[in-house]
């Protein structure tokens, strides 16, 4: 979906050391990293600081765990190169796989049960990874203020992407922060990839049971619901993390590449 800022300050300050000498590269990629916190809204800072910091999330460059959804027996192993966004999921009967190219599914699309691998491959990983991820270039922010929905008060953040940002730059995603604690509680997002068209017919997503990693929060449940008219309605999914792993070592890219017979699925393009 989105690639997270650092791989693009890794860019500039390799092009910074080509045109200055060594000892000013380093000033040129700490005037980037300010540059872009400086169009950080106030309440996305303050919640980064909350949940452990953009700084500690930057520190790393591997994240693994394993999923699992109420109602399936089975559970899914993700890894994802969190500075190139490369992914791979390995299931018990199939591998899905994002080479920073091509998503491609082993031994068939099929063999993967979801409509679409290349749309589910880093969905989870995204929603998982909130706040965090918000702080990724090519996005826009609108904070709300305070937001009531169903008797209970949030701060509300509400964020678009730019063109070209992702498989799907229509999204629309609105992160509901505690007042008091500045958690992420509540995240409403439209999906878009298989039309292409923006709209604001949200599905809400509640974050839940916080456990610190490498001092970082991330939610251990997530609860997918319908949505209408400010409620929130009836359970759709319900997903279990476990055995959450960050190491500031890269796995190998060797780990990601497309295996003999593995089918692609490419993007959908909207015509």
């Amino acid at each position: 979906m989105k690639n997270i800022a650092i791989s693009l300050l890794f860019l500039i300050a390799f092009v910074a050391c080509n045109q200055t000498p060594k000892s000013d590269s380093k000033n040129v990629a700490t005037e980037e990293i300010k540059e872009t916190r400086s169009n950080y809204p106030e309440l996305l800072t303050a919640a980064l600081e909350a949940h452990g910091g953009i700084d500690q999330w930057n520190s790393f460059s591997t994240m693994q765990y394993d999923l699992s959804m109420a109602g399936n027996d089975q559970i899914e192993t993700h890894i994802i190169d969190l500075n190139k966004r490369l992914v791979r999921v390995n299931g018990e009967n199939f591998t899905i796989g994002f080479d920073g190219n091509e998503v491609w599914a082993s031994p068939t699309i099929e063999a993967t049960g979801k409509n679409s691998p290349r749309f589910y491959h880093n969905l989870f990983f995204y929603f998982f990874a909130i706040p965090y991820v918000l702080a990724d270039p090519g996005i826009n922010y609108e904070d709300l203020g305070t937001v009531t929905i169903m008797d209970k008060e949030y701060r509300g953040l509400k964020v678009s992407f730019n063109e070209g940002v992702g498989d799907a730059d229509e999204d629309l995603y609105i992160a509901h922060f505690n007042p008091e604690t500045l958690q992420l509680e509540l995240l409403l997002y439209t999906v878009t990839y298989y039309t292409g068209e923006k709209h604001e017919n949200y599905n809400a997503l509640k974050y839940g049971d916080y456990k610190n990693v490498n001092g970082l929060f991330f939610p251990m449940s997530l609860k997918g619901h319908k949505y209408d008219s400010g409620k929130i309605g009836d359970l759709r999914y319900d997903i279990t993390f476990s055995n959450v792993s960050l190491s500031k070592e890269a796995v190998a890219d060797s780990l990601f590449v497309m295996p003999e017979g593995a089918e692609v699925d490419s993007l959908k393009v909207v015509n």
